[in-house]
């Protein structure tokens, strides 16, 4: 009976054991898978939030692209009448042309006219070069007058063309008028003589906004350098050798410098006041009235 006893108690202690044992292990297991699910609920909140993060990064970049494609071609006017195109057909494969132009809205006659003078920029004269030739054309553009009379054009830049001793610095106007839809010149607008040239060296002053050649520190000496004490050739005294563009304060004057002195033109602008006497039509083409 006695060893009944204790053989029946070792029976019970050996299944509390085992019974002790087993909820240590469940509660072991049951732990262990809430660290897994906590550390999968951890990650899955990282991984959410990165996308949310990534979601976030795209739809700013793509506002910003989107932002960046607007730019593009937007009215450069005051009063948004046209946009900045840029022309790069080239004339061969060897060349590489980037010209800034105007493009307006709803004028389709002005800009045929504009788009056939940036054309020519990139043309080659082939009875001076290979049509094969490389042609490099880098012009900026603005447009420096513009009412119901006339529009004003500035194209300068850089060109280059294979066989050619240097790159050279362009300038090149364009005044429409917008009445006849003809291109008009400085013979068309003054009568450059002696008593305008003399005016000229007097009066003329530094042309700003926008600064198409020398800087203003300059001025003064190519100013200088191109009057007949200096000059072989009086620049007044050869046909087209002047080009002009207006501009609401007065109009600028471009003609040929020399090439070692930093330009290959200059220009110098003078108030319409001090040169009404020489003007020719009967309008002011600057009096937007």
């Amino acid at each position: 009976m006695y060893k009944k006893t204790i053989l029946l108690s070792f029976i019970m202690i050996f299944c509390f054991f085992i019974v002790s044992c087993g909820k240590k292990a469940v509660n072991d297991e049951t732990q262990a898978l809430i660290i897994e699910q906590e550390s999968e609920t951890t990650n899955n909140t990282d991984e959410s939030q990165n996308a949310n993060n990534t979601d976030e990064s795209k739809t700013a970049n793509n506002a910003d692209e989107s932002q960046n494609a607007n730019n593009i071609d937007k009215p450069q006017a005051a009063d948004q009448s046209y946009t900045i195109s840029i022309y790069t057909d080239a004339p061969n494969k060897n060349s590489s042309i980037k010209i800034q132009y105007p493009n307006f809205i709803n004028n389709d006659t002005l800009n045929t006219l504009v788009y056939d003078k940036v054309k020519s920029f990139a043309k080659i004269d082939p009875s001076l070069f290979s049509s094969d030739a490389s042609l490099t054309v880098d012009y900026q553009s603005a447009v420096t007058l513009q009412n119901d009379k006339i529009v004003s054009i500035v194209f300068w830049g850089t060109s280059y063309i294979e066989g050619g001793a240097y790159s050279v610095n362009d300038l090149i106007t364009l005044n429409i008028d917008l009445q006849s839809m003809k291109e008009i010149t400085i013979k068309d607008l003054y009568t450059t003589n002696a008593e305008f040239e003399k005016v000229f060296f007097d009066k003329a002053f530094f042309p700003a906004n926008p600064i198409t050649s020398y800087d203003e520190a300059s001025f003064p000496e190519m100013l200088k350098l191109q009057s007949p004490e200096y000059q072989t050739v009086d620049p007044f005294a050869i046909d087209d050798n002047i080009s002009c563009f207006l501009k609401p304060d007065g109009v600028v004057l471009s003609m040929p410098a020399v090439h070692a002195t930093g330009s290959d033109h200059f220009e110098a602008q003078l108030k319409y006041s001090d040169i009404q006497q020489f003007y020719l039509p009967k309008q002011n083409y600057w009096e937007d009235k």
